[in-house]
């Protein structure tokens, strides 16, 4: 079966008899899905959000669990966004990251959590590890976004409203418990666009920044910045407590990177877009020139991040 979501500014959007919230809540409701794998039958179809603009980033399934789980993150802006009692934090803060727990017909909210600082943040991507457990990235511009005592950064390091981290955080499978929270960033924007788990349990990020000093590591692939905005591609531990790998990637313009997996070899792919003529491409990629003012690109490293192992532009 497929699942998406998304938001919503229709009133009448479909959903379904028996689904956990049939009704519009605000002026933007986020919305999951649930379809036949042909994609001719809505098997159900659920509103989830408060009186103000709620928008849904990112979903993730955990097969794992009896009856089968699935997770939503994005950012909410109602103070009454739905919360259950136990979550980690019941209390929105300003424009806050939402998480999520429906069971897999969409029926019950199984757990439903704020997180965030007092000023604004955006869950992005959301992943589910092995273990159950929930990461999720996005970006923060609040200095006291919540983060753990062994993080790898605790500290806020770019430069306010035009200017914000990339955060990284961990939550059990209840969301009642922050098990490991991380900024990672530097003086300018940061933002973490996706994430994903290898089978080590360490976690990718990708995303796009305008600092160059955004943290890498010694041996990766790409050190130094380019240009205005740079894809990086991140390695953390499972605890968040240390920068495995981290690179740039890009040319002399704009890049960013929008979405990672894994594959079984645990090599890293990623893809987004580019604004620049001179991104890293291997002589034999399917497409080495970039065709139009902006093109999609797709590349392959491998899991230390030291190496490109093929990079194509694909576009019109």
């Amino acid at each position: 079966n497929i699942y998406v979501s998304g938001a919503t500014w229709s009133s009448d959007f479909p959903t379904t008899p028996g689904t956990y919230d049939a009704f519009f809540n605000g002026f933007v409701d986020v919305f999951v899905s649930k379809l036949s794998g042909d994609l001719t039958t809505l098997l159900a179809s659920t509103c989830l959000g408060g009186s103000d603009h709620d928008f849904d980033n990112s979903i993730a399934i955990n097969s794992s669990e009896s009856g089968k789980s699935v997770y939503v993150t994005g950012v909410t802006y109602s103070s009454d966004f739905p919360t259950t009692s136990d979550a980690y934090d019941t209390s929105i803060n300003s424009g806050d990251v939402f998480v999520s727990k429906l069971d897999g017909n969409l029926e019950t909210l199984l757990a439903s959590t704020y997180l965030g600082g007092f000023s604004n943040e955006f869950g992005n991507s959301i992943a589910v590890d092995s273990g159950g457990n929930i990461y999720v990235t996005g970006e923060t511009i609040s200095l006291d976004f919540p983060t753990t005592f062994d993080a790898y950064d605790d500290s806020f390091n770019g430069s306010g409203y035009f200017g914000g981290d990339t955060f990284v955080s961990k939550l059990d499978g209840g969301l009642t418990t922050l098990l490991a929270s991380s900024y990672i960033g530097g003086n300018l924007r940061d933002e973490g666009e996706s994430i994903a788990i290898d089978t080590g349990g360490n976690v990718y990020v990708v995303g796009s920044t305008e600092s160059s000093d955004f943290p890498t590591t010694s041996g990766a692939y790409d050190a130094s910045f380019h240009g205005y905005v740079d894809v990086f591609v991140s390695k953390l531990n499972g605890d968040l407590t240390d920068l495995l790998a981290s690179t740039f990637l890009g040319g002399d313009l704009r890049e960013e990177g929008e979405s990672i997996a894994v594959d079984t070899g645990g090599n890293i792919y990623v893809a987004g877009f580019t604004w620049t003529s001179d991104f890293p491409i291997t002589p034999d990629a399917y497409d080495t020139s970039p065709n139009g003012s902006v093109d999609a690109f797709v590349s392959r490293l491998n899991g230390d991040l030291t190496s490109l192992l093929a990079s194509t532009y694909l576009g019109g």
